[in-house]
């Protein structure tokens, strides 16, 4: 089977994880359980499209530092095409410490820089069957959009934060994570938030809920596509492991709903385990829990 060329744009970083018993409360001196250090981000759901069967494109801004060489050669051990992957040294690589409970709880400490330099994409687009973009830096994906938009490919946009009506006309497919559509509606339910959206654009919206599965609406109707029951260890990055899985099978043209329910399963079997990296899935893991 030909492997589909995806074009991931959007914020990578570096995570340093570390398992605790409880989330540091006094300031002091504290052991881990367990450490280990992962990407995040764009690059994540590049790593999930690769371990599918894709064929990623990875389009990240890093500094010229310590950090971005580590990201950097954690991306080359996956295989990501880094063609598009641009370093300055005006810009300091993102990275984030975050602590995990026993309960799954998170205490997270980013460490990210604004784009000081204008980017500049002038790529040959036509070559890619499919796009992925995030909104961390809005004006660079609205930028992007607006190149890609008479290709007739399909697009996803990760709705978490600084999402515009704009970014998602331009769009062929948006998921919001469940607070991403509550923050952008203000809206007090997923139904009355996704009907606010669908009223104002012809793009198909969806949302991700964790536990619950994800959802969009049929005929107006509110439909949810629930996952798999798992004890998640860590639930870190299950969100860009989710979309790199759906603008995948998106680029296969398979149905809307098996599209979203392998994403669920992905992205579930990605929480089993703690360390973020190894536990992306391949494709061989997701389809031993899909029924024949």
């Amino acid at each position: 089977m030909n492997m589909k060329k995806i074009f991931v744009n959007g914020l990578s970083a570096l995570d340093l994880i570390h398992k605790v018993d409880e989330i540091p409360i006094e300031i002091s001196k504290y052991k881990s359980l367990e450490t280990v250090l992962s990407v995040g981000g764009a690059a994540h759901s590049s790593i999930a499209i690769q371990r599918l069967g894709g064929n990623s494109y990875l389009s990240s801004f890093l500094g010229n530092d310590e950090i971005g060489s580590v990201i950097k050669k954690k991306l080359i051990n996956e295989n990501i095409n880094l063609t598009y992957l641009k370093f300055s040294n005006n810009y300091k690589s993102p990275s984030s410490s975050i602590f995990i409970d026993k309960n799954g709880e998170r205490l997270v400490m980013n460490n990210r820089d604004n784009l000081k330099e204008s980017l500049s994409f002038n790529y040959d687009f036509t070559i890619f069957d499919g796009f992925l973009f995030d909104t961390r830096y809005p004006n660079e994906t609205l930028n992007l959009l607006e190149k890609v938009k008479n290709i007739k490919k399909p697009k996803v946009l990760d709705a978490e934060m600084n999402v515009s009506l704009d970014m998602i006309n331009l769009c062929t497919h948006v998921a919001f994570s469940y607070e991403g559509l509550i923050n952008f509606t203000k809206a007090d339910n997923v139904h009355s938030a996704l009907k606010k959206v669908a009223a104002q654009t012809k793009t198909k919206i969806f949302v991700t809920n964790g536990s619950f599965g994800s959802y969009y609406l049929k005929n107006n109707e509110l439909i949810n596509i629930p996952t798999i029951n798992i004890k998640p260890e860590n639930t870190l990055g299950a969100g860009d492991v989710w979309h790199g899985a759906f603008i995948y099978m998106i680029t296969l043209n398979r149905d809307i709903e098996e599209c979203m329910k392998f994403a669920n399963i992905m992205a579930s079997l990605k929480c089993k385990f703690f360390d973020s990296l190894k536990a992306i899935p391949y494709m061989k893991d997701v389809k031993s829990f899909l029924k024949p």
